[in-house]
């Protein structure tokens, strides 16, 4: 039997809408029986896409404040973190600070900041660069082929080899003096759509049946599975392949809605179910 006791800290934006980003990794930890806490890297009225322009609040003189309490509790002890969408130079470089500052078991970074083969709008080389700082505090980082392409300044088309993935993958840990293990989500196989990865040496996929259409939250909801189930001491084959089945049942519930409701996030109650399913049996709880 396996008794958790972890403590989460979750770095990413807050949309007050929907199910996403913060939003969502929160009830995934909750349904994981782990205590939570949270730096909102920003707050927004909405996601970005499909309800017009947001109301946003930045919020780097918050997270100073909290942290600095937060420093006083003795009874407040992270084992895990994870950072997704930062959005600015200066918060990225305070979040390297805490972290570091730090001693996590595990800390995923999700380098959110590029697609389909460009940098989003907004950011420029000196954000790449801060966020190439960032992500060598990692144990594990998650970009997609974009921006492991922007992380390693080599270029990757979409399409790309798992070879060719594992040339850039090595290539970045070796330059970045890196031992964070690199999972480069997004990938399309054979009809599936999963991860290309390194474990132990060997390159690795781990996949589901593709499901064309455009889903919000995907890559935060992999994340705090990913870390929810490694916290339960999971191999980490067996962790990465039970995120991606999460992220998909979550995907094929969403597709059964109006394409109108798509922009307020992934439905998520297979995904929690599962994980509390999961938490309960792992913990001797009636399921």
């Amino acid at each position: 039997m396996i008794i958790i006791n972890s403590s989460v800290l979750i770095a990413e934006d807050f949309s007050a809408v929907g199910r996403l980003s913060a939003t969502a990794a929160i009830a995934v930890f909750s349904a994981f029986g782990s205590q939570t806490a949270t730096l909102p890297t920003e707050v927004l009225s909405t996601q970005t896409e499909g309800f017009g322009k947001p109301a946003t609040l930045n919020t780097d003189e918050w997270l100073q404040r909290a942290t600095d309490h937060w420093n006083s509790l003795d009874d407040l002890n992270f084992t895990s973190g994870i950072i997704g969408y930062i959005g600015n130079s200066d918060t990225a470089n305070f979040l390297h600070d805490y972290f570091s500052y730090l001693n996590l078991g595990e800390l995923l970074i999700d380098p959110v900041m590029g697609d389909q083969g460009k940098m989003y709008e907004g950011f420029d080389d000196q954000y790449l660069a801060t966020i190439q700082r960032l992500v060598k505090i990692a144990t594990i980082i998650t970009p997609n082929v974009t921006e492991l392409s922007l992380l390693s300044g080599e270029k990757l088309a979409s399409d790309a080899s798992n070879e060719e993935i594992g040339q850039v993958i090595a290539k970045w840990r070796h330059d970045s003096h890196s031992h964070a293990k690199v999972i480069v989500t997004g990938v399309q196989r054979d009809g599936g759509i999963g991860c290309v990865y390194m474990n132990a040496g060997r390159l690795k996929w781990a996949g589901s049946p593709f499901i064309s259409g455009h889903f919000y939250g995907t890559g935060d909801l992999f994340s705090a599975l990913l870390i929810g189930y490694l916290n339960f001491d999971l191999d980490f084959d067996t962790a990465v392949q039970k995120a991606v089945i999460g992220v998909y049942d979550a995907v094929s519930l969403t597709t059964r809605e109006p394409q109108s409701q798509r922009k307020f996030g992934l439905n998520l109650t297979r995904s929690l179910y599962n994980v509390a399913k999961f938490t309960l049996g792992q913990t001797g709880e009636e399921v």
